[in-house]
This record gives structure tokens, C-alpha cells and sequence, in this order.
């Protein structure tokens, strides 16, 4: 994962946060918590790369 794959993952996330219907705080904060929770669970997966198939293979 480079530096440009995690900032375009963060705005096309931000912008669907953004758009999201937020009619009180209660709302605003859950989905807050929800969108950085996708978005590290995201971030995670890119850096760790693709599993491998064979567990039993080590990385090199």
C-alpha cells in the first residue's frame, strides 16, 4: 500500500460520511464511530496485503 491508495480510500469514505443523513448528535456520533471503524478496518487490510492461500506458507 502506498501513501496515495490510503488518501483516495480516506476521501471516497469521507465523502460517503459526509453525504449520510445526520438529523441529531446521537446519529452524527454513531456514524462518526462507524466510518473511522471502516475506515482502520480498511487501512489494516490494504497494509497487510493479500492472504496466501496455502497457510502453511511463510512470508518472504
Amino acid at each position: 500500500m502506498d501513501k496515495q491508495q490510503a488518501v483516495d480510500l480516506f476521501l471516497v469514505k469521507l465523502a460517503d460520511w459526509e453525504n449520510a443523513s445526520k438529523p441529531d448528535a446521537y446519529t452524527y456520533e454513531k456514524s462518526f464511530e462507524q466510518f473511522i471503524q471502516s475506515l482502520s478496518s480498511d487501512l489494516l487490510q490494504l497494509s497487510v496485503g493479500p492472504l496466501a492461500q496455502d497457510r502453511n506458507t511463510k512470508k518472504k
